[in-house]
Formats: C-alpha cells, structure tokens, sequence
C-alpha cells in the first residue's frame, strides 16, 4: 500500500439500482443509468479519523451517514491510524425509494478508498467493505444493490461465496420507475425487511426458484416477453412488501395491460418499476401510472432509464 504525502483526493460516482427484479430477493439487481451518487474523498496525514459531510442537509453527516462505516472500517482493517478521511457525499439518488441509495454512497466510497489509498481491492473484497454501509440500513449486510453500483450491468450474487456475475442483456432494456412521495419518513430497508417470512413451504420455494431461473434464462437468450413474466412472478416477498405501498396492485394491473413486458417493487420499495420495449412507450406509461395516483391523492415522481453499463467509475484524482 502506498504512503499518503501531503493531501489527496479523488472524486467517484456511482449508480443507483434496482434490486430483486421480481423473484431474485437478495441476489439479483440492475444498475440503472440517470441517477447517481458521487462522493469525494480526501485523505491527509492525521490521527486515524473519519469525517462524512453531506451536501444535502436533509442527509445525515458524520456517523449517520454510510460512508462513515465504509471509511471507519477502512481505517480499522488497515492500521491507519496516522491518516484522516473526509468524504463529502452529494446524493442524486432518492433516500428511502428503493432504488439502492445506500448502496451507491457505500460503493462509490469503498471504491474511491481502494485507489486513493492503493489497496487493490478485488472484487470480492470491495463486495464485502461495501456491505458494510448496507449492514447500517438493514441491519445486516446484503450485497446485490452494491454489487450493481459497483460493477454496473444486471448482476447474480452468490452469497455463499461472495462473488457478483454480471450479465449483460441481449437487448436494450427500457426501464420506468415511479417514485410514490413518501407519507412516511420512517420507510427504511429494515423495515421492508422485517415484515417477510422467515420460512416458506417447499412448494412456494419451487415456484419461486422456477421464476428466478425463467429469469436468467431470459436475460442469456434475450426474450423480453419471457423476462417480463418472470419479473412480473415473485410469490414470497411481493405478497408482502406490496402491502405497504398505496394501490401497488392497481398499478401493476394498469402497467401489464398497457404495455408493460413486467412490473414489480424496486428493492424494498416504495418506488415500483416496469420494462418496456421502447422509450416512448416507457415515458407514456410512466405519465399515466403517475396520473393515477395522483388521482388517487398521492403525489409521484417518475425516470425512464436503461441499464447502466458502468458501475462506480472516478471522475477525477488530485494528489
């Protein structure tokens, strides 16, 4: 590892992403491109310190923020008890949507650290340092939102041992994304988490497992059609989360019979998402699911994207 003279810095960003993808809980997500997350980072000779600041005040500082836990275990896992870090962290991503906010900031500052300081983390060992900012939201680690942020395209994570495969589609995947206004601040991934089952019975398992490989079938051969059945099929965590987003299943009526190819939560949620074939059909339907809720009384946002095929990638290094 190199020796830090002096004060350098480097500016990275990262993608945010959608997790799950209907039955992949916990091991599939997919970067997507238009929002993201860039941090700097600024390490000078010091006393083993971490200093998180964000731009947006809305966003905690300090220990509150993901990037603390990234840097602090940084320090601690290195011995760098003679440097400081600063991390300055400038959200693009929605807080609390489910579209793997956390995730970025954790994976931008975990790959920022690893070239500012020369470390040469793999890909399994960043997996694992990003995780750590994940495990400050959820409670424990989960690495398939990192793992997107990190290497970009639609990856398979294996947890077993710690290793993200990425999977690059065989065409071009038109995505939308509804942001519902959150009436409750209090909607967090822990939370999202805590209302699934611990235990489901062999028979669910199998219909599950038969959506999640129709899945990655799809991706490899390129069927849209087949891709949007299979996202639109998760018998074990949708049943559930959907219960805490107002009109879910109004919505994924309407999007199916409109022209959506596939519809299902993002991440935990609250923000839902569909695939489309074309732009402007993503962009049409995005204004009508829009215009139903608010109908409805609830306000929403919406983006079009694609799939991102970068992960966190740096935009600048001063030294």
């Amino acid at each position: 590892m190199k020796r830090i003279l002096g004060r350098d810095s480097i500016i990275v960003e990262a993608p945010a992403s959608i997790a799950n993808l209907g039955p992949g809980f916990d091991i599939l997500a997919m970067a997507i491109t238009g929002l993201r997350d860039r941090v700097r980072i600024v390490v000078e000779p010091g006393g083993g310190n971490v200093y998180v600041a964000s731009v947006d005040p809305r966003i905690p500082s300090g220990k509150g923020n993901v990037a603390y836990a990234v840097a602090s275990r940084v320090i601690e896992d290195y011995g760098l008890r003679d440097l400081d870090i600063y991390v300055l962290v400038d959200k693009g991503i929605p807080v609390s949507a489910g579209l793997g906010s956390s995730g970025a900031t954790a994976a931008a500052t975990a790959y920022g650290l690893s070239v500012l300081l020369g470390l040469g983390l793999g890909r399994r060992e960043l997996l694992e340092l990003a995780g750590i900012g994940e495990a400050y939201v959820a409670g424990k680690p989960h690495y398939d939102n990192v793992a997107a942020s990190l290497f970009g395209g639609i990856v398979i994570v294996d947890p077993n041992k710690l290793e993200a495969y990425v999977v690059k589609p065989r065409k071009n995947i038109w995505i939308g994304v509804i942001v519902p206004e959150k009436r409750d601040i209090d909607y967090k991934t822990r939370r999202a988490r805590s209302i699934l089952p611990e235990k489901i019975s062999l028979e669910l398992h199998v219909k599950q497992s038969a959506s999640l490989v129709k899945l990655v079938h799809a991706l490899h051969v390129g069927d849209l059609s087949l891709l949007g059945e299979a996202i639109s099929s998760d018998y074990v965590v949708e049943p559930y989360r959907s219960k805490l987003i107002e009109y879910y299943w109004d919505l994924k009526k309407l999007a199916l019979s409109s022209g959506a190819l596939g519809f299902n939560i993002a991440g935990a949620g609250p923000s839902v998402f569909f695939i489309h074939e074309s732009r402007p059909g993503a962009i049409s339907l995005c204004k009508k699911l829009v215009s139903y809720l608010t109908g409805h009384g609830v306000k929403a946002s919406f983006y079009v994207s694609t799939i991102s095929v970068h992960g966190a990638r740096i935009l600048g290094v001063w030294r």
